[in-house]
C-alpha cells in the first residue's frame, strides 16, 4: 500500500498513513476496558466477533484523519479512544457504544479525541 510504502521510505513520520485506505473485514472485539481492547488498525474495520461488554480502541492519528467501524458482531460493541481520549467531548476514556447491525465514523480533531456519528 502506499502508506506502507511511506512508512518504510520516510519513517514514523508517515506512520499514520501506513493506515489509511486500508480495511480490516475480520476484527475480533477483546476485553472489556479500554486496556485490554482490541486495537484497530485499518481506517475500515468491521467487527465480525463481539462478545458480551467487548471492545476495540481507536489508534492515536494526526488532525481530520477518519476511521470506519461497522459492528457485525453478536452483542453492542464498545469503542474506546486513545488513553486520555474523548468521543464527541464526552468524559475521557469513555467508550461509543455501537449497536448490532450499526456502524459508526470517527473525525480525529487532535491526535486522541474523536468527532463520532453513529449510525441510528
Amino acid at each position: 500500500m502506499l502508506g506502507s510504502q511511506l512508512n518504510a521510505a520516510f519513517g514514523n513520520e508517515f506512520l499514520v498513513l501506513s493506515i489509511l485506505g486500508d480495511l480490516d473485514a475480520a476484527v475480533s472485539a477483546a476485553g472489556t476496558t479500554q486496556g485490554t481492547a482490541t486495537a484497530l488498525t485499518a481506517s475500515t474495520s468491521i467487527v465480525t466477533t463481539v462478545g458480551a461488554g467487548s471492545g476495540v480502541i481507536l489508534p492515536t492519528l494526526s488532525k481530520k484523519d477518519r476511521l470506519h467501524v461497522a459492528n457485525h458482531g453478536a452483542n453492542t460493541l464498545a469503542v474506546y479512544p486513545p488513553t486520555g481520549g474523548k468521543l464527541s467531548n464526552n468524559t475521557a476514556n469513555r467508550p461509543a457504544l455501537i449497536a448490532v447491525g450499526k456502524c459508526a465514523d470517527f473525525v480525529c480533531i487532535d491526535t486522541v479525541n474523536f468527532s463520532v456519528l453513529l449510525g441510528a
